[in-house]
């Protein structure tokens, strides 16, 4: 496993159906270096972030994964704090994924793979935000809805946050390559804003993946 307190936590949500929210939680773990000994995950991870013998990071990264093992062990911990212990012996629930908008096929498939690792059923993902879709999507799509017993959302919740890391990586870069700030300034005043895209269909909006797909299947679904 991998460690890394550098990067922004995402923020994780479970929504069950007939019970709503019921789970909100930072994307973070803290491990005791000298035993690899997990200590705490979600939230409370970030009362260890002081501790000597703690070392605490985010497996995610501005929305996908960054360390696989940890986002695993993450999600698992998570959805067994919703389904309570005894969930392992259970029929593994079927699960509606939100991702971040625009993220790859690979990052996709990632965290598709460390969903079902972490015990899932079928997972159906899409780039709808998790608060828009189970406001939306039982409304419009109730035979598929009621596939879904949970609804796990990863977000970023301060997107602000995600611009400086980027920026932060940015500036790390040029100084490597003996670039002024100012001229880093001068560049992003030069680069424009993406267009927007021209689908607004619900059918484009509202993709959805069975689960095991790889990244190729993905691509080839996307075009």
């Amino acid at each position: 496993m991998g460690y890394d307190t550098l990067y922004e936590p995402a923020d994780i949500i479970i929504y069950m159906q007939g019970k709503g929210i019921v789970l909100r939680e930072k994307s973070l773990i803290a491990v005791r270096k000298d035993e690899s000994k997990i200590v705490a995950v979600g939230t409370e991870a970030e009362a260890w972030r002081e501790a000597e013998d703690v070392i605490v990071l985010s497996p995610f990264r501005q929305g996908v994964i960054a360390d696989y093992s940890a986002a695993e062990i993450l999600l698992s911990r998570l959805l067994t704090r919703v389904l309570g212990k005894n969930s392992i012996f259970r029929k593994k629930p079927a699960i509606a994924l939100c991702v971040p908008k625009g993220i790859t096929p690979v990052e996709k498939v990632e965290i598709l793979n460390a969903l079902i690792q972490a015990r899932a059923g079928n997972v159906f993902m899409t780039e709808i935000p998790v608060d828009r879709f189970i406001r939306e999507f039982p409304e419009k799509y109730p035979a598929e809805y009621r596939k879904f017993r949970i609804t796990v959302g990863i977000k970023k919740e301060e997107p602000e946050r995600y611009v400086e890391e980027r920026l932060r990586e940015i500036l790390a870069y040029a100084a490597q390559e003996n670039i002024s700030r100012e001229r880093v300034c001068e560049l992003l005043q030069r680069v424009r804003e993406p267009e927007s895209s021209d689908r607004t269909a619900d059918t484009d909006e509202y993709l959805i993946y069975p689960h095991r797909m790889s990244a190729a299947d993905l691509m080839r679904r996307e075009r």
